[in-house]
Formats: structure tokens, sequence, C-alpha cells
């Protein structure tokens, strides 16, 4: 184990500043030192040894750098076929803006989303598979594009982006459920 008492003095060091070196700091009280120099208050003093940011962005650069970018991946047929089902579904129930008002429904769309940071070798080559909830406003077919209203903010995904489309009820997309209703 460590001692952190005082190191012991070689007799060097204490013949030359042995006189001073175990005095407190000195203390001015009024005379010109104190009126140039005057106490520094704690919170300046802590400002003295805060750490700084030497490389201004480095953080953040080195956080982006970390995002595990992957290449999107291609639907299969089925899936394929099952996410236009859905898709088709979903037009069915906002075609028009009275159909939405009434229709009030909530999916989560997973999508992909490309890399648009730049300064990463990922940048328009790869990308990373998000999820959003949120109530859908609208399944344009034309634009080829779903509308939703995620957190009181317009969130737009393209056809072509989206990987899987579910109903948080898992009612919505139920084949068995849907022919019973008819």
């Amino acid at each position: 184990m460590q001692s952190y008492a005082i190191p012991a003095v070689s007799s060097a060091v204490m013949a030359r500043y042995g006189n001073i070196i175990f005095l407190d700091r000195p203390v001015h009280d009024g005379d010109l030192f104190s009126r140039r120099h005057p106490a520094m208050t704690r919170l300046n003093r802590a400002k003295i040894f805060a750490p700084f940011a030497a490389l201004v962005g480095f953080d953040e650069r080195v956080r982006r750098k970390e995002i595990a970018y992957v290449p999107k991946v291609e639907l299969d047929a089925d899936e394929e076929w099952e996410l236009n089902r859905r898709l088709q579904i979903l037009h069915k129930l906002t075609a028009n803006s009275r159909l939405a008002r009434a229709n009030v429904v909530y999916i989560n769309v997973e999508y992909y989303a490309m890399c648009t940071d730049s300064e990463n070798d990922a940048y328009m080559i790869k990308g990373q598979y998000l999820t959003v909830t949120g109530r859908l406003i609208k399944a344009d077919p034309h634009n080829q594009e779903l509308t939703l209203m995620v957190d009181g903010e317009k969130k737009v995904v393209r056809f072509l982006d989206i990987y899987q489309i579910t109903d948080p009820n898992e009612e919505l997309f139920d084949i068995n459920n849907r022919q019973n209703k008819r």
C-alpha cells in the first residue's frame, strides 16, 4: 500500500529551502501585491483547472463514426406482397380526409434511412433501419409515400424505404380478423 504522507525531503533540499519549505501560503493584507492581484474566488480558481475541448467538435465526430450503418436489405417476393397488402389496407382507410379522420390508425413503420453524413465512409452507400410509431395521416400510392403524425410533427416515409409495417394492436392486418368483419 502506498503512503500519501509528506515525502521525505533530502538533506540537500532541506539545506537550500529548509526555512520556507513547510511554511503556509503567504497572506497579503492591504499591501501593493494584494491590490494588484486580488484573491480569486473558488469558482474562478476552479475554471483554471476545468477540462476544455482542445479539439472542438471531436466528440461529436467520434459519436457519428460509432453509428453502425448497414446495406439495405431487399425484400423477397412474399415479404413484398405482404407489404403491398398492408399498404393497400392503409390506403383504403385514408383514401380521403373524411376517412382518415374517421379511421384513426396508429402504426409502427420500420424503414431504411440512408447515411447523409458526408464525412462518413458509409455516405450514400449504407444506412440504418429506424422505427417510428405514429398516427397515419395518408397512404399515398401516387407519390409512393406514407405520412404519419409523430410527436406533433409530420413524418413522410417513402414506400421504397419501408421494411415493415406493424399494428401496435395486432388487429389491423390480421387476415382472419378482417374477413370476419365483412
